[in-house]
């Protein structure tokens, strides 16, 4: 059922766009037509939306009984990932005028990736199979502004700002100019989330690499509800490439070191090695081919 509501969706964006966006689609293309056409057509759902809730003409869809009853005994399908700041004037749903069942949602303030982050957002990839996961930042980000400033931090807010330092470190090797330095920051921190999620997250870097998933970063504009589209990390394809090799080299290192691995510590149910005894006949003169016994851990009994 889930399967068909999706290309149900797939259809009626074709129609509506008349097929083209899958007709510039070169045949080296790394994702198919298919998920290429269904990442396109949830891409256009939020932003047709938010040009609706900028130009205050939201029409609030998917918010009746019925809808609500349909999620429940259909389960839920959403068509995006978003990873957003808990702002209060950051109003996901409503910024891109979905409803409900529409957008898988993730806010913590400065829409940083720690763990619960990282582990909300792969159960929305891997899980939930959104064809697109939307980190989005907006303007004038209290958290951002907060460690681009220095000011002081109370409670657990200073592992928070641990995520965001990077970015602010990077930006103040530019300017030291706060005024500009805070805008640069917040777009550089979507940049830090995304950088953070294909390095720590293999189901993202799997549905990546196979392209059931486009990561896109965005901005919020508080004062005029809309949002730019930032597009792809500029390197995510060395990001991925980096990132799987890691992981492989720590497989390596994990199996090398293992009990009962050549440079590991031996293995406790190896059988015991055996040693050649020579044998000797009835004059004591040694035999010209040995047997062999094994020799216990504990070494042999003396005579």
């Amino acid at each position: 059922m889930k399967a068909f509501r999706k290309l149900g969706l797939v259809a009626v964006v074709s129609l509506s766009l008349g097929f083209g966006t899958v007709a510039w689609l070169p045949a080296a293309e790394k994702f198919d037509a298919s998920a290429r056409l269904l990442r396109d057509a949830s891409l256009m759902l939020l932003k047709e939306g938010n040009a609706r809730f900028a130009a205050g003409k939201s029409q609030h869809p998917h918010l009746d009984a019925e809808r609500r009853l349909s999620t429940v005994s259909q389960g839920q399908e959403p068509f995006a990932t978003v990873l957003a700041c808990s702002d209060s004037r950051d109003p996901v749903e409503l910024i891109f005028d979905r409803g409900v069942g529409d957008v898988f949602v993730v806010r913590v303030a400065g829409n940083v990736a720690g763990i619960s982050e990282l582990a909300t957002v792969e159960y929305g990839v891997g899980h939930l199979n959104t064809p697109l996961l939307i980190v989005m930042g907006h303007t004038k980000c209290g958290a951002v502004t907060a460690v681009v400033k220095g000011a002081e931090l109370h409670g657990h807010l200073h592992a928070l700002a641990e995520k965001i330092k990077p970015a602010a470190e990077k930006v103040k090797i530019e300017t030291t100019d706060p005024q500009e330095a805070v805008p640069k920051a917040i777009q550089a921190n979507v940049w830090q989330t995304i950088e953070d999620i294909i390095q720590q997250s293999g189901v993202v870097r799997e549905k990546l690499a196979a392209g059931q998933v486009s990561i896109l970063g965005a901005l919020y504009d508080l004062e005029q509800g809309k949002v730019t589209w930032l597009g792809a990390h500029p390197a995510q394809d060395a990001l991925v490439a980096l990132a799987s090799q890691a992981e492989t080299d720590a497989a390596l290192a994990r199996k090398l070191t293992a009990p009962g691995s050549v440079t590991g510590k031996p293995s406790f149910n190896a059988k015991p090695a055996a040693v050649p005894v020579a044998k000797t006949d009835d004059h004591g003169h040694g035999d010209t081919h040995h047997d062999t016994v094994p020799v216990k851990s504990g070494g042999s009994k003396g005579h």
